[in-house]
């Protein structure tokens, strides 16, 4: 019984932990993806500035402090002088380098100089539209070509380039990306069918949800929680035991909510506001309780 109560006790209290880390940001210039580095706690978000398919050079990263004030707006591109970006979307960050797709390639800058490392050509692969990029935590990295409806593999650990994973209308689209940790399967939201699904590493697809509208974003918690934003419909879904559980609304009413992820050291959400030119974070537990105080969880 004491155990009970003193576990209960510390829930509770983990609970009312306010999040020192929340904060909303704007004057960015069409935010696409927003991803914060697990190892120093500083966030980057890519900015398209103009189309999404446009290869203009307007593009750039912006660099935020851990303690969310905006350290350098252009921190990658966007510069007279200094490395072109097009219209950078997917960000990942892996060991002390910053991935970022750009319609047809993928690059790859030191994370704390913002210097370029180096260039992966996809569109020999017929590359149409480069956008979400994962690590599967071992030595593969997949980027999703949404309008080429095929995701790219590529073996960090040899020759560093692109092959198909997976190509074909089946694929409806594919947009955010993310490896279930469980059973290590990619795990893929669609922008046309509105779903989401699996794909083992035989290639298999298993869907777990349909039936949505433009789905964008996908990450998890440190609980198994999958978190989606539907970019039309201005939502964020929330869905237990990593998508196989019942789909409720996290967020509702906000502006294109992009590539969103997940802060799983702080417990945030990130959300980037595509068409608001905003960024914000949103802490699990604080909005859980507000749920549950308001009656609409």
């Amino acid at each position: 019984m004491i155990k009970k109560i003193n576990f209960s006790f510390l829930f509770l209290s983990l609970l009312f932990l306010p999040s020192a880390q929340c904060f909303t940001r704007s004057n960015f210039e069409v935010p696409e993806s927003f991803v914060s580095d697990p190892e120093t706690g500083i966030y980057y978000v890519s900015n398209i500035k103009g189309g999404p398919l446009d290869k203009d050079g307007n593009g750039y990263i912006s660099k935020i402090s851990a303690n969310g004030n905006i350290a350098v707006q252009k921190f990658i591109g966007g510069k007279a002088d200094g490395v072109v970006l097009n219209a950078p979307k997917g960000l990942l960050v892996m060991g002390s380098e910053l991935w970022t797709t750009d319609i047809d390639v993928v690059r790859v800058f030191n994370k704390r100089t913002g210097s370029l490392i180096r260039v992966i050509d996809a569109s020999p692969l017929g590359a149409k539209f480069l956008n979400d990029i994962a690590y599967d935590g071992e030595r593969g990295v997949y980027v999703s070509d949404m309008l080429g409806d095929q995701i790219l593999k590529m073996d960090i650990r040899s020759d560093n380039k692109l092959t198909i994973f997976k190509k074909g209308s089946e694929l409806g689209n594919p947009n955010g990306l993310v490896f279930n940790p469980e059973n290590k399967n990619l795990m893929v939201v669609t922008f046309k069918s509105g779903e989401i699904f699996e794909i083992d590493a035989a290639g298999t697809r298993i869907v777990l949800q349909k039936g949505l509208s433009s789905l964008d974003g996908i990450d998890y918690d440190s609980q198994g929680n999958l978190y989606v934003s539907s970019f039309d419909k201005g939502e964020i879904y929330k869905i237990p035991s990593y998508g196989r559980g019942e789909l409720g609304i996290f967020q509702k009413n906000l502006t294109t909510p992009a590539d969103i992820s997940c802060d799983r050291k702080r417990n945030d959400l990130l959300v980037p506001s595509f068409k608001g030119n905003t960024v914000m974070t949103v802490y699990f537990f604080e909005k859980a309780m507000q749920e549950k105080n308001s009656g609409s969880g």
